[in-house]
């Protein structure tokens, strides 16, 4: 068997977006489908002394019809950058693993990328190297040919990896056509992330934060804790 991942590219992702590239074979971004607004691209969840706060990086809003996520292009018409920054530093300095982590994450903050996926790309390099993860990446707008379907498409993306099983997000059940995937012999198998609470600042737990928090708080531990969530039956099966 030979286990695929497919997801969009995201902005300093959670756990589960890791838990799914660490466990499978490969690895591909979905860069090629319409960029989605109030979504993760460009977005996601820190801790603070308030509870959690969303930081998000704007993006140029004209003409997002139909753009696809490669496509969309980042706004510095303000200084988020620094802004941004501030808000990290003030709120993880206190953190056991800043002194190390931060300085690597202030440099990709500060270049300024012209498209998001480039600044997703190493955001999620950054945190991939502290999880010592080492899954092969692809992009799906590298394969040609493919089916404008949405669940065909994810075939053929499995097909052209030689992928026969696909490990998806929770999400993904509202749409995924299991008969379909079986009738090309690609099997499912739809993530049930769970969080082991690990130490954090600001007070009791807060899980489906970005995976910032858990290496700047646990720093060489977090690659334990982040495979820590129970392996679905089907996946130790495989």
């Amino acid at each position: 068997m030979k286990l695929i991942s497919i997801i969009q590219p995201s902005f300093l992702p959670w756990l589960g977006y890791f838990e799914q590239m660490a466990r499978a074979d490969v690895f591909v971004y979905l860069d090629d489908v319409q960029y989605t607004k109030q979504d993760w691209r460009n977005r996601n969840r820190l801790k603070n002394s308030s509870g959690s706060a969303t930081i998000s990086v704007p993006i140029v809003n004209e003409n997002l019809s139909g753009l696809r996520i490669s496509q969309v292009r980042i706004s510095y018409a303000q200084d988020w950058q620094s802004k941004m920054l501030q808000q990290i530093n003030s709120w993880y300095t206190k953190a056991p693993y800043a002194a190390s982590i931060l300085p690597g994450l202030r440099d990709i903050l500060s270049t300024r990328f012209e498209l998001l996926v480039d600044l997703n790309y190493e955001t999620v390099r950054f945190l991939r190297d502290h999880f010592k993860i080492t899954t092969p990446l692809h992009l799906a707008s590298d394969i040609p040919g493919k089916s404008k379907d949405k669940n065909l498409k994810l075939i053929d993306i499995c097909k052209h990896h030689g992928a026969d099983l696909l490990y998806d997000g929770k999400a993904a059940q509202s749409f995924i056509d299991l008969e379909l995937f079986a009738a090309h012999g690609v099997s499912v198998i739809f993530q049930d992330y769970v969080h082991t609470p690990y130490p954090q600042l600001w007070g009791d737990f807060q899980s489906h934060l970005s995976a910032l928090d858990l290496i700047l708080n646990c720093g060489p531990a977090s690659r334990d804790i982040l495979l820590s969530s129970p392996v679905p039956e089907a996946l130790r099966v495989a």
